[in-house]
C-alpha cells in the first residue's frame, strides 16, 4: 500500500507518465510465463500451474466517512458546482489516494481537458476492479492520440482483466504489426508476437481449440528457432491440456520430441496410450531405493503397437522404453524396427542408438550402427564416430581404430576422434603413430585443448623439439608475433594488450591477422589460468634454452609482453627478453632492455651486462646514454669513469680515454686501472701522429710495473708483461717474462668453470718468437705444451 501511494503521488504530480507508472506496478516482462506446464517430474502426470500477470492486491474501498463525502462531491458535480466537487475529490485523494472513485469523478470534471481526463481515467481504471471494457475504451483514446506505448499497456490490461476475449489479443497483435511496419522500437514495449501467441494459448478456453492449436504451433516454431525448448514445451503442454483431441500425429510427434528432450518419459508413455492407440501392460512394484526409502517402480511387461503408427513415433516409443529401463521390451521392438529401410529411417536409427549408448546398452546400439555405416547415404563422420565409440566400449579396439580413421577421413581436425585414437594406439604400444594422431593442421581451426594434450604427450615421450614447437603454437593464442620493429617498440614502451597492436596495424592499413596465424576454436572452453600460463611459459623457455633454440626463446619472450594474464610478471619477462637477445646475438634489442635495467637496478651484475652489450652497439649513442645515466646518480662516478673510458678507447679517442682512466685510478688504485692506463699509453705510442714515442713507452711500462705489483697473480702478470715487450719487439725481455709465466701456477681453479690457465697461450707466443731464428727451441715448446 505504501508503494502504491508513493507511485500514485508521483503520477499525480507529473513526475512519471502512466506508462512508467504501470511498468513499476505490473510485471509485464514475464507475461509469457503465465503457464508453467514444464513443471513436472518423470514419475508423474502433467502438472499445470498458473500465476497472475501482476502483483496481487485487494482493491481499496472508501471508509464510510469518505464514502459520504464522495457522494456529496458527485452531487455537487451533477448540480454544476465543479469547483467544490473538485476540491472534495482532492481531499479524498489526500486522505485515501488508492480509491478509484475520486479519479473517476475528476475525469468527468476535466472532460474538456482531454489530457487530464485521460490520465485520471487511466489511474481510475488501474485502481478499480477488473474492467476490460474500460481498458479497451482507453486504448481507443490512446490510439487517437498516437500514444502507442500507452495503447499497448491498455490492451495488455484488458487481456489481464478478460483473458478469454480473443478480440483483445487480436488488437494487440495488430498494433504490433503496425509498429513493426513503422520501425518502432518494439523492445521498449516489452511485448513481442511470441509473447502474444503464448498468452493466447494459455488464456483462451478449451472451446477455442482450433485457435489455440494455430497459435501453439506458431509459438513452438519460434521457440524452437530460439532454442527455448522449455518454453516450447510449456506452450505445447498448455494446448494439450485444453484440446488433446485436436492433436494430429504431426503435433504429437512435436510434443513427444519436446517431452523427450526434457526427459519426461512417463508422460510420453501416457500420451502414447491416450492418443496413439498403443496398448501397454505394466505392473507396479514397491521397492527400496539406494537411500532405503520405499518407492513405487513401474515394470513394463508387454506392448502392442498399431501397424498404422508412423515410424517416427515408433522410434520415440522405443527411446522412452530405453530410458525407462524396459530392456526386454526394447529387444523385442528393436528387431521389428530394424526391418525398416535404412535409407528412409536412418535419422531415427541414430536417435535410438544415442538413447541406447547413453543407457550403456552398446551391444544393442551396434546393431543399429552396422546398417548405417554400410549405407552410402550415412557415410558421415558423425556416424563413424558413434560406431567407433560403440566398438571401443565393447572392447573391440582393433575395429574401433579403423572406424576412428574413417572419422578422420571425413573430419581431419575432429578433436575427440584424435584424442580417443591416441589413447587406443598408446595402449597398444604404437607410440609414434599415436603421437601423430594428436597433430593438427594449422591451416584450419585448431582445438587448444587437444594442442595442450599433445604437449603433455610429447613431453612424456621426450620429443622435446616437437614439444617446443607445439608449445609455442599453443602460447600464440595469447601472445603476439611482431611484424615490425615499431610494434616491438610499442610493446616495450607501453604495457599494452593485443588490441593496441591490432589498432596499430589497422592504422597502417594492414590486416590484424596474418595468413599464417593460428586460428583457435572460439567455442572451445580451454583456457590457461594466469599461473598455469606463467609456468608453461617458463617451461618453454627452459626447453628452448636447453635445445639452444635462442631465436625461439626470443619469439616467446617478445610475445609474452603482450599477454594480459602475464602482465604481473612484466619485469621478469623483460629480463628474459634481455637474456634471449644476448643468446641470439641481437645486440640492438638487448641494448634496449639493458638500458632500462641499468636505470632501475644499478648493481654489479647490471654493469657487467651493460658493458657486454655496449661493446657491440653504436658508440655515439652509448656515450650519450652513459652520460645521462651517470648524471642522475653521482654515487656511481667511479663506474662512470670506467664505462666512458672503455667506450672512448674502443672508438679511438685516446686522450679522453686516458682522462677517465686516470680519474678512476686515483680513486681505486687497483691493477685493472693501471693495466688499462698502460694499454692506452702504449696504443698512443704506436700512433704516427704522436711525438715523444719513447716517453710514452716509458710511461706505459711504468704503469705495467704498477699493474704487476698490484696484481696478486704471477702467471697473468708475467704473461701480460711478456705481451707488452713482444709488442715493442724487445724479445729478450718478452722471453724472460714468458718463461716466468710458464714456471708459475695456473691463474685459478673453479668447480663450475674449470681451470683458468695461460700455459698454452704463453707457450704459443714463445713458439712464435723462436720459430724463425731457433726452430729447435720452437719445436721444444710446441711438443711440450701444444700437442693434444
Amino acid at each position: 500500500m505504501e508503494l502504491e501511494k508513493d507511485l500514485t503521488s508521483k503520477f499525480l504530480s507529473g513526475e512519471m507518465s502512466f506508462a512508467e507508472y504501470s511498468n513499476e506496478w505490473y510485471n509485464i516482462e514475464d507475461e509469457e510465463d503465465v503457464d508453467e506446464a514444464s513443471k513436472r517430474n518423470d514419475d508423474g502426470p502433467l502438472l499445470f500451474t498458473e500465476k497472475g500477470m501482476h502483483r496481487r492486491r485487494k482493491y481499496a474501498r472508501l471508509p464510510p466517512g469518505l464514502l459520504g463525502l464522495m457522494g456529496e462531491a458527485n452531487l455537487r458535480f451533477v448540480r454544476g458546482d465543479k469547483d467544490t466537487a473538485e476540491k472534495m475529490c482532492h481531499e479524498i485523494i489526500k486522505q485515501f489516494p488508492t480509491a478509484p472513485e475520486p479519479y473517476q469523478t475528476l475525469a468527468q470534471i476535466y472532460e474538456q481537458d482531454t489530457e487530464k481526463s485521460l490520465q485520471f481515467s487511466l489511474l481510475a481504471a488501474h485502481l478499480s476492479p477488473p474492467d476490460a471494457e474500460e481498458w479497451l475504451r482507453l486504448a481507443a483514446i490512446s490510439k487517437q492520440r498516437e500514444d502507442y506505448k500507452q495503447e499497448m499497456i491498455c490492451y495488455t490490461q484488458a487481456i489481464a482483466d478478460d483473458p478469454h476475449n480473443f478480440d483483445s489479443h487480436v488488437k494487440r497483435m495488430e498494433l504490433l504489426d503496425k509498429l513493426e511496419n513503422m520501425k518502432y522500437p518494439i523492445q521498449t514495449l516489452h511485448i513481442t508476437k511470441l509473447k502474444c501467441y503464448h498468452k493466447i494459448v494459455t488464456s483462451l478456453p478449451a472451446s477455442e481449440g482450433e485457435t489455440i492449436m494455430k497459435y501453439a504451433k506458431l509459438a513452438v516454431t519460434q521457440y524452437h528457432n530460439n532454442n527455448e525448448m522449455e518454453r516450447a514445451l510449456a506452450v505445447m503442454s498448455s494446448a494439450y491440456k485444453k484440446c488433446p483431441t485436436l492433436f494430429t500425429l504431426e503435433d504429437l510427434n512435436i510434443f513427444l520430441e519436446l517431452l523427450i528432450g526434457q526427459k519426461q518419459f512417463h508422460t510420453c508413455i501416457e500420451i502414447f496410450v491416450a492418443n496413439a492407440g498403443v496398448e501397454i501392460e505394466a505392473e507396479i512394484q514397491t521397492v527400496k531405493n539406494a537411500e532405503g526409502d520405499i518407492e513405487e517402480q513401474t515394470n513394463y511387461l508387454n506392448c502392442s503397437i498399431p501397424n498404422s503408427l508412423p515410424i517416427d513415433l515408433k522410434s520415440k516409443l522405443l527411446v522412452c522404453f530405453i530410458h525407462l529401463g524396459a530392456i526386454n521390451l526394447v529387444q523385442t521392438l528393436l528387431n521389428d524396427f530394424l526391418c525398416n529401410d535404412v535409407e528412409k529411417a536412418g535419422d531415427l536409427y541414430m536417435d535410438i542408438e544415442e538413447a541406447l549408448s547413453s543407457a550403456g546398452h552398446h551391444e544393442l546400439a551396434i546393431k543399429l550402427l552396422e546398417p548405417l555405416v554400410k549405407n552410402n547415404s550415412f557415410d558421415l563422420g558423425a556416424v563413424w564416430l558413434k560406431h567407433a565409440d560403440c566398438l571401443y566400449m565393447l572392447g573391440r579396439e582393433s575395429d574401433a581404430i579403423a572406424s576412428f580413421y574413417k572419422v578422420l577421413k571425413h573430419a581431419p581436425q575432429h578433436p575427440d576422434a584424435r584424442r580417443k585414437l591416441y589413447s587406443i594406439l598408446e595402449k597398444k604400444g604404437r607410440i609414434d603413430e599415436a603421437l601423430q594422431m594428436l597433430e593438427q593442421d594449422f591451416k584450419y581451426v585448431v582445438n587448444a585443448n587437444l594442442l595442450y594434450e599433445q604437449c603433455l604427450a610429447l613431453k612424456k615421450y621426450n620429443k622435446l623439439h616437437k614439444y617446443l614447437e607445439v608449445g609455442e603454437a599453443l602460447l600464440s593464442k595469447n601472445f603476439v608475433r611482431f611484424r615490425h620493429q615499431e610494434e616491438l617498440n610499442m610493446a616495450c614502451m607501453v604495457r599494452c594488450g593485443i588490441e593496441l597492436i591490432h589498432n596499430f596495424r589497422t592504422l597502417r592499413g594492414e590486416s590484424q591477422y596474418h595468413e599464417n596465424d593460428i586460428h583457435f576454436d572460439e567455442d572451445e572452453p580451454f583456457k590457461f589460468t594466469p599461473q598455469q600460463e606463467w609456468d608453461f611459459f617458463l617451461e618453454m623457455l627452459r626447453t628452448a634454452c636447453n635445445l639452444k633454440k635462442y631465436f625461439t626463446m626470443q619469439r616467446l619472450t617478445f610475445g609474452a609482453m603482450m599477454s594480459k594474464s602475464l602482465s604481473p610478471h612484466r619485469m621478469d619477462i623483460d629480463f628474459y627478453c634481455l637474456q634471449a637477445c644476448l643468446l641470439s646475438n641481437d645486440n640492438h634489442n638487448a641494448s634496449r632492455f639493458i638500458r632500462e635495467f641499468a636505470q632501475k637496478h644499478p648493481t654489479s651484475r647490471t654493469w657487467n651486462l651493460l658493458n657486454l652489450v655496449i661493446n657491440y652497439t653504436d658508440r655515439n649513442t652509448n656515450s650519450k646514454f652513459l652520460s645521462r645515466l651517470f648524471q642522475r646518480d653521482t654515487s656511481n662516478n667511479v663506474i662512470k669513469n670506467l664505462f666512458l673510458g672503455n667506450n672512448f678507447l674502443i672508438s679511438g679517442r685516446y686522450l679522453v680515454t686516458l682522462k677517465y682512466y686516470l680519474e678512476y685510478h686515483d680513486k681505486c688504485r687497483d691493477p685493472l686501472s693501471a693495466f688499462l692506463i698502460a694499454v692506452t699509453i702504449l696504443v698512443m705510442a704506436a700512433q704516427r701522429t704522436v711525438d715523444k714515442h719513447h716517453n710514452l713507452i716509458l710511461q706505459g711500462l711504468a704503469y705495467m710495473e704498477t699493474y704487476r705489483n698490484l696484481r696478486k697473480c704471477d702467471q697473468e702478470a708475467n704473461y701480460n708483461m711478456g705481451r707488452v715487450y713482444q709488442m715493442l719487439n724487445i724479445n729478450n725481455l718478452a722471453i724472460e717474462y714468458y718463461e716466468r709465466a710458464l714456471a708459475c701456477e695456473q691463474v685459478a681453479k673453479c668447480d663450475q668453470h674449470g681451470t683458468i690457465d695461460l700455459t698454452k697461450e704463453t707457450a704459443y707466443n714463445l713458439y712464435l718468437l723462436y720459430k724463425d731464428h731457433s726452430p729447435l727451441m720452437a719445436r721444444k715448446y710446441l711438443m711440450n705444451y701444444l700437442v693434444i
